[in-house]
């Protein structure tokens, strides 16, 4: 008999969590699991899921700010609808659903409970008390979880530095991606032509959700520079989200509304990314990048910050750069020396996309989080 699962995931966007959440919930065996979801309502996400025949639950009170109300409401939806459908298995994903997910499932006395950290909620460059508070609710909900999956190393040695569960709660499962698609051949004038992009131009492309802490500031003020020096260059800022508007009028202000492109949310993440001359991640915290191993696949160099489980990806020197978090002018001095030095972009590339083995592939990490399920339903028999 198949075991009941329930996804939880806070918001219906496609991100890297969301991507990665996607990937799970289809890649499983329909056989031995079957698969809902459940998340803030609308959005691509929930859509995606929908399509591939996946039963999916609104949470309509989810919110991503703190929101004692909606987080309280958001908690008795998810109570009642576990107890209603009596999941096996409660897999939660995010800090905001991480946290309300994990105390439901407790509460409705779930069998199983798993967490994945995608990345914390907190980082370096922001208010002590807000980093502290997170802090201690990581702790707190560790607690509620039989098992903590991480998508990179470095994160679980950041948990574990922090005090966040216990060592024999987590394993590094990494974010998989489908490498084949990523290798494909691609009409790169086409892309250029869409976006109209100079055909001569070099392309420097950055995938992410145009959220806080992602670096987009950054990469324009890098731009800036660089295109004070090198005119051939666009820049391609893949991604949507809630600071569209505000880094659209940072260009502007900047003078760079013609030089740099804004796609909104796409779906053609591999042919976009073909076109990429160099790859960038600014991120201020990052818990593996999977827009880097995206790009990696495509065999294009990278120039990264040096946070989370960036470093255990991108190999300073040898497939890619890394940087300093929140630093511009790194960005912009890196970024000049790779545009020009084609052999060097060529040699990067193709170091990276030598490192994206089956480790990285998405049954890989299908097989692994089903390992997981199987070994805590054995251990909880």
């Amino acid at each position: 008999m198949s075991k009941k699962v329930l996804h939880v995931h806070t918001l219906p966007v496609i991100s890297g969590s969301g991507i990665n959440t996607l990937l799970t919930m289809t890649g499983l065996d329909k056989n031995e699991f079957d698969v809902e979801f459940a998340c803030a309502p609308g959005g691509p996400l929930a859509g995606a899921a929908i399509k591939a025949g996946i039963t999916f639950h609104p949470i309509k009170h989810f919110r991503q700010p703190i929101d004692p109300v909606c987080d309280l409401l958001a908690l008795f939806e998810l109570v009642g609808l576990i107890r209603r459908n009596r999941y096996d298995i409660v897999h939660t994903h995010n800090s905001k659903a991480g946290f309300i997910g994990r105390l439901a499932a407790k509460i409705a006395g779930t069998p199983v409970i798993v967490h994945t950290i995608h990345g914390f909620a907190f980082h370096d460059f922001e208010k002590p008390w807000r980093r502290s508070l997170f802090i201690f609710l990581e702790r707190m909900a560790a607690g509620w979880a039989d098992s903590l999956i991480v998508i990179s190393n470095p994160l679980r040695d950041w948990g574990l530095r922090l005090k966040i569960g216990k060592a024999e709660q987590y394993t590094a499962i990494y974010s998989g991606i489908d490498i084949t698609a990523f290798q494909k051949s691609f009409d790169i004038a086409a892309v250029k032509a869409e976006f109209k992009i100079s055909a001569g131009d070099k392309v420097v492309g950055m995938t992410a959700k145009l959220w806080p802490g992602k670096g987009h500031d950054n990469a324009l003020a890098a731009a800036k520079e660089v295109l004070s020096k090198i005119a051939g260059v666009s820049f391609v800022f893949v991604g949507d989200g809630e600071l569209r508007s505000h880094l659209e009028q940072a260009a502007k202000k900047l003078g760079l509304e013609d030089k740099v492109i804004f796609t909104g949310f796409r779906d053609d993440i591999a042919r976009l990314t073909a076109a990429f001359d160099i790859a960038i991640l600014p991120s201020h915290f990052e818990g593996m990048g999977r827009s880097i191993l995206e790009a990696m696949a495509c065999a294009k160099p990278i120039i990264a910050s040096r946070v989370g489980g960036i470093p255990d990806l991108v190999d300073d020197g040898i497939n890619g750069i890394l940087i300093p978090p929140n630093d511009s002018r790194a960005l912009a001095q890196n970024l000049i020396k790779l545009l020009n030095d084609e052999s060097m972009r060529r040699k990067l590339g193709a170091a990276a996309k030598e490192k994206v083995s089956v480790r990285y592939d998405v049954n890989t990490m299908v097989e692994q989080i089903s390992r997981v399920y199987a070994d805590l339903i054995r251990q909880k028999r």
